[in-house]
C-alpha cells in the first residue's frame, strides 16, 4: 500500500469534519426552509401539526441519532436537536394562525421571532463547531503525541496492566505520566506515573519490592522507583529479564577518541540496562566497600582505565597488603615500550612515547608515609600558587590527583602502638579533610562498612560517592551501611558478580545518583595494553612546582631499584637494552632512591631520620669490562695481608650474654626483651608487648617481672618496662 502524502492527510480530514458536521447550510437555510413551508401549508391548507412532527423525527433522527453515531458532543447534539424542533414548531404556528388574515403587525412579529430563532440557532451552531474543532485537535495532539513516543497498542495494554496494579498495590489513585520506553536490548521498560496531591515519591518507592513480587517478575528481576524531571511524577524502571548474565564489556575504543576530562562525567560502571553511570568527581572522594570475592578489583580497573582516559588526571595507588598487586600490571606496557621486558607472545611492541598508567606506587608503609607527605607538599604548594583560587582550576597542565588506597581501612582501622601506622592513619584523614580544594582525592576499598572498620567517622562525612558490591554479601549488610536510606531496591536479588549499588551526593539535581543498582565493567588481560597504548598521546605530567614540592621521592619514583622491584614482582626480567643504573621518562634522568624521612604532621620529630652517609666520589657510569676485572684481581693479589694487630676489632653494640646471663622463661621472652629493647628510653606498655607475642596481658606481665634484663617504670597510666641499657 502506498504511504499516503500530506494531502491526501488534509483531505482526509476535510472529509472526516464535513461527514460528522453534514453540510454547509447554515441557520439561513433553515430559515428560508421554514418560511417556504409555512406559505406553501398555509396556501394549501395544509394540517399545522405535520410541520412539529417532521421536525420531532428530523431531531431524533438527524439531530441525535446521526450526531451519536458521528461521535459529536453534547453540545452539539443539542444544537441540532434545537434547530430541528425551534424552525418545525414556527412553522407549525403560522400554519395554524392562517397568515392570510394577519395585520402588518402581526407579520412582523412573526418575521421577528423567525430571525430570533435564526440568530439564536447559528450562534448555538458556531459554538459547536468551535467546541468540536477544538476536540478535534485534542485528539490529533494525543494521536500526535502517541506517534512521537512510539506507544504501540501492545505497549497501551501494557501500561495499563501495571497502571491497574500499582493502584491495587499502593492503594494510591496515580496516573499515567505520558513516558513509556522499552529498553534496546528487551530485557525491560521505564514509564512515568503521576501522583495525585498529597502522595509523595517515598511512599510510592517503599512498595517497589511488593510491586515486584505482585507482577511476578522472574528471580533477579527489580522494579526500581526515581524522581522524574518534575516534582510530583515518578520513573519505575522495571526488569522484565533477570539481568545476571548481563555483561558490558569497556569500551576500549572510545579510548581512541576525545580524552575525557574530570571536570565531566567519568564512567565507573554500567547501569541495569547496560548504560554507562558516569560521576562527577572534581571534589569528591570515593569510599568502595564489598565482601572478598565481590569483583573489586574488577571496578579498579574499571575505575583505572576511565581515569587513564582523562587528560587532566594522574593516578597513584597505595597498597600495603599485596603490594600494589592489583595495580603493577597497568605499567607493563610502559616497561615492555621501554625494552626492560619482552611483550606477550604474539604482542607487538607499544610505542616508545608509551607513559605509565600508574604514575606512582606506594608497597610498604614507609612508601605509603613518604606518598602521603607528598601529597600534602603538593596541597600546600598549589594553595600558596593559587592563593585568591577557593576551588583549583584543573587543566592538562594542573591535573588532578586521584590516590587509590587498596584495602585503605585495614590502615585507617588500626588501632595498636606501631608510630609508622598511625602516622599514615593520620594523614590519610589529612589528605581527605584538607586537600579537596587543591585537587587531590582519595579512592579507599574496604571489606566492611562500620565505624570500627573504617576507623574514622569522617571517612564517610568526605566520601560522597559510595559503592557497596553484594555478589557475596547474601544480606545486603554492605548497602545497609554505606546508604542510610535505599527504597526500591532488594540487594538481596543483587546477587551476580560485580552487582551492587552506587551513589552519589553532590548537591546538584542535574549529577547527583541517587542510589541504583549497578554492574562492574567487564575486563580482560588486554584492557591495560590497549588503554596505555589508546591514551598515550594525552597523559598529563605533574606540574613542575608541584614536583618539586613532592621532592626527589617523587622525582626518583621510577629509579632502577624501583624499576627492579616491580620487574621482580610481575616475574621478569631486567632488559640488556637499557643500561643498568639510570632510566630515562620523558626529559628527565632519574638516579638512585633517597630514603627521605618522613614528614610528621603534627610538628614532632620524627622517629626515621636517615643516617648520614659519607660523601662519595664520583663514580664512573662505564659498564665493567674483562679487562677492568683482571686488573682488580691482580691488584688484590698484591694487598699484603694484614696481622692480627692490624685487623680491626668487630664492633659490637652489646657483648653476647652468657649461658648463665640468658633469660630464663618461656620462648617468647626474648622477642618481647629485643622488641623493648629497640625501643629505647621510652620502653613499652604490657598491652603493646602482649599485641607482639600474641597472648593475654597477665601472662606477660607475669614473665616480664621475672626477668633480669627489664626495668619496671611505674608512671601512672604511663608505666612501661624499659631495657636495663635504658634504664
Amino acid at each position: 500500500m502506498a504511504r499516503k502524502t500530506a494531502a491526501d492527510h488534509r483531505a482526509h480530514l476535510a472529509l472526516d469534519w464535513a461527514a460528522r458536521h453534514g453540510p454547509v447550510s447554515g441557520p439561513l437555510a433553515m430559515a428560508t426552509t421554514s418560511m417556504a413551508v409555512a406559505s406553501t401549508g398555509a396556501l394549501t391548507h395544509m394540517p399545522s401539526g405535520w410541520p412539529l412532527a417532521v421536525g420531532v423525527v428530523g431531531a431524533a433522527a438527524h439531530g441525535i441519532g446521526a450526531g451519536l453515531r458521528k461521535r459529536l458532543g453534547r453540545f452539539s447534539l443539542a444544537t441540532r436537536a434545537a434547530g430541528w424542533l425551534l424552525s418545525s414548531g414556527w412553522t407549525s404556528v403560522v400554519i395554524a394562525s392562517e397568515p392570510a388574515t394577519w395585520t402588518g403587525q402581526q407579520a412582523w412579529t412573526a418575521l421577528a421571532a423567525l430571525a430570533a430563532i435564526t440568530v439564536g440557532i447559528g450562534g448555538a451552531a458556531y459554538a459547536s463547531e468551535v467546541q468540536e474543532e477544538a476536540a478535534d485537535d485534542a485528539a490529533r495532539a494525543l494521536q500526535a503525541a502517541m506517534a512521537e513516543a512510539e506507544i504501540a497498542r501492545a505497549d497501551w495494554a501494557t501500561i495499563d496492566a501495571w497502571m491497574a496494579l500499582i493502584r491495587q498495590v499502593t492503594r494510591v489513585p496515580v496516573e499515567f505520566g505520558g513516558g513509556f520506553t522499552r529498553r534496546p536490548n528487551g530485557s525491560g521498560f521505564a514509564m512515568e506515573i503521576s501522583l495525585p496531591i498529597g502522595i509523595t515519591s517515598d511512599r510510592i518507592a517503599g512498595y517497589a519490592q511488593a510491586l515486584a513480587e505482585a507482577a511476578r517478575l522472574p528471580t533477579g528481576c527489580l522494579v526500581r522507583v526515581e524522581r522524574a524531571g518534575r516534582q510530583g511524577h515518578l520513573i519505575l524502571d522495571i526488569d522484565t529479564h533477570d539481568m545476571s548474565a548481563l555483561t558490558t564489556r569497556y569500551p576500549i575504543e572510545e579510548a581512541s577518541g576525545s580524552p575525557l576530562t574530570v571536570n565531566g562525567p567519568v564512567p565507573w560502571a554500567v547501569d541495569r540496562s547496560g548504560h554507562p553511570i558516569e560521576l562527577h568527581l572534581r571534589e569528591a572522594c570515593a569510599l568502595i566497600i564489598g565482601p572478598p570475592g565481590s569483583a573489586k578489583t574488577t571496578l579498579l580497573d574499571g575505575i583505572v582505565a576511565s581515569f587513564a582516559r582523562c587528560n587532566d588526571v594522574l593516578v597513584m595507588a597505595m597498597d600495603v597488603g599485596k603490594r600494589c598487586a592489583d595495580f603493577k600490571h597497568w605499567n607493563r606496557p610502559w616497561l615492555e615500550a621501554a625494552g626492560r621486558i619482552d611483550p606477550p607472545a604474539g604482542s607487538a611492541r607499544p610505542p616508545e612515547d608509551t607513559q605509565p598508567v600508574i604514575d606512582w606506587m606506594a608497597t610498604t608503609l614507609a612508601e605509603a608515609e613518604t606518598m602521603l607527605d607528598a601529597l600534602l607538599a603538593i596541597g600546600e604548594r598549589r594553595l600558596a600558587d593559587a592563593a585568591n583560587t577557593k576551588l583549583l582550576h584543573i587543566t592538562p597542565q594542573q591535573p588532578m590527583i586521584f590516590c587509590i588506597i587498596d584495602e585503605g581501612a585495614e590502615m585507617l582501622a588500626y588501632e595498636g602502638r606501631d608510630p609508622v601506622r598511625n602516622r599514615v592513619r593520620t594523614k590519610i584523614v589529612a589528605v581527605i579533610r584538607t586537600l579537596r580544594a587543591m585537587g587531590i582525592r582519595l579512592i579507599l576499598t574496604a571489606t566492611d562498612g562500620n565505624v570500627s572498620s573504617l576507623g574514622d567517622s569522617a571517612i564517610r562525612k568526605y566520601s560522597p560517592v559510595r559503592v557497596a558490591l553484594t555478589a557475596t554479601d547474601s544480606e545486603g549488610a554492605s548497602v545497609a551501611k554505606l546508604f542510610s536510606r535505599v527504597k526500591g531496591i532488594d540487594a538481596r536479588q543483587l546477587r551476580s558478580k560485580g552487582s551492587g549499588v552506587i551513589g552519589a551526593v553532590t548537591g546538584d539535581p542535574d549529577t547527583e545518583i541517587y542510589p541504583t543498582a549497578m554492574r562492574t565493567f567487564l575486563t580482560d588481560s588486554t584492557l591495560h595494553r590497549e588503554i596505555a597504548i589508546r591514551t598515550r598521546h594525552f597523559r598529563p605530567t605533574l606540574e613542575k612546582s608541584a614536583a618539586e614540592a613532592a621532592g626527589d621521592a617523587y622525582l626518583e619514583r621510577w629509579s632502577p631499584e624501583n624499576i627492579n622491584q616491580l620487574l621482580s614482582s610481575i616475574g621478569a626480567t631486567e632488559s640488556e637494552s637499557s643500561p643498568a643504573g639510570t632510566t630515562k621518562r620523558g626529559k628527565i634522568e632519574y638516579r638512585r632512591t633517597l630514603n627521605l624521612p618522613s614528614r610528621p604532621v603534627d610538628g614532632s620529630e620524627t622517629t626515621q631520620a636517615p643516617k648520614q652517609e659519607e660523601p662519595q666520589q664520583p663514580q664512573d657510569d662505564r659498564p665493567l669490562t674483562d679487562a677492568d676485572l683482571s686488573n682488580l684481581l691482580a691488584a688484590l693479589d698484591k694487598i699484603p695481608e694484614a696481622t692480627e694487630a692490624d685487623r680491626p676489632t668487630p664492633r659490637q653494640e652489646r657483648p653476647e650474654p652468657s649461658e648463665e646471663e640468658k633469660p630464663a622463661g618461656p620462648a617468647w621472652l626474648p622477642q618481647a626483651i629485643e622488641a623493648i629493647r629497640a625501643s629505647g628510653a621510652d620502653g613499652m606498655k604490657v598491652g603493646a608487648i602482649a599485641e607482639i607475642v600474641g597472648l593475654d596481658r597477665k601472662t606477660v606481665r607475669t614473665a616480664l617481672r621475672a626477668c633480669k634484663e627489664l626495668v619496671y617504670r611505674d608512671n601512672g597510666p604511663h608505666s612501661c618496662y624499659v631495657h636495663r641499657d635504658y634504664a
